[in-house]
């Protein structure tokens, strides 16, 4: 079974490490919080489908929401992606099946 972190967790596992320290642009958060968490969200959501393609997606877009909500709580900085209602709903049903337990 795998071990579920609230984004609470996983955006402090982040946020400390030295390289999100040093990032000095969007793009370079945006790449610290791939390297980092990327393995824990592929096991995070290894049951949430049996398609790998439709798992990389929930993984990206999870990925893409922790980046954003850095960005807005850290930063200041909000960006709406054009399929942001998607990242969005994606966030709600995880929270409404506890895949996704708040911090």
């Amino acid at each position: 079974m795998t071990q579920v972190q609230s984004d609470v967790e996983l955006i402090r596992l982040v946020v400390e490490t030295e390289e999100f320290k040093n990032a000095e642009s969007i793009n370079e958060v945006s790449r610290v919080v791939r390297r980092i968490l990327r393995k824990r969200l592929i096991d995070m959501h290894i049951d949430d489908s049996v398609d790998i393609e439709t798992r990389e997606r929930i993984v990206s877009r999870h990925l893409e929401w922790i980046t954003l909500k850095i960005l807005k709580d850290l930063d200041g900085i909000v960006i709406l992606p054009s399929h942001f209602d998607e990242i969005e709903e994606l966030e709600s049903a995880w929270r409404r099946s506890g895949i996704k337990k708040q911090g």
